[in-house]
């Protein structure tokens, strides 16, 4: 499955981890339709247990083409440990992690948002 090999090859997580669960594009759909008229992103999201989130959030930090926006988004750069879910974009395609601890449709809406304001041209969300 693509969306696994995408996961794998960017935070080196072992498909076979029962902790990454692959979000259906029909929720992802739904969720992208009520909070926007543009066409359908090419996106995939995952649900990791909250371990497995904090140490692939951590992972993405320290990448060089990976923006932090949490002091733009939050105000300060606050502890990844209150970070319920995160968006970044490889290889063309958005993909979203969210942590398994928290309502699912919540953190879709909230990132998907990130999503359809993304700023193609620096590539910033």
């Amino acid at each position: 499955m693509y969306s696994v090999k995408v996961l794998t090859y960017l935070v080196k997580v072992n498909p076979k981890t029962p902790s990454a669960k692959s979000v259906s594009k029909k929720t992802l759909r739904s969720v992208w339709e009520r909070i926007s008229h543009k066409p359908f992103p090419d996106v995939y999201a995952f649900t990791l247990e909250d371990s497995e989130f904090l140490s692939t959030l951590a992972l993405l930090q320290k990448q060089k083409k990976v923006i932090d926006t949490r002091v733009k988004e939050y105000g300060a750069k606050i502890d990844n440990h209150f970070i319920e879910a995160c968006t970044f974009k490889f290889k063309g395609h958005f993909v979203i992690f969210v942590k398994q601890t928290v309502p699912l449709v919540g953190a879709l809406e909230h990132e998907l948002r990130h999503v359809a304001s993304w700023n193609f041209k620096d590539e910033s969300p």
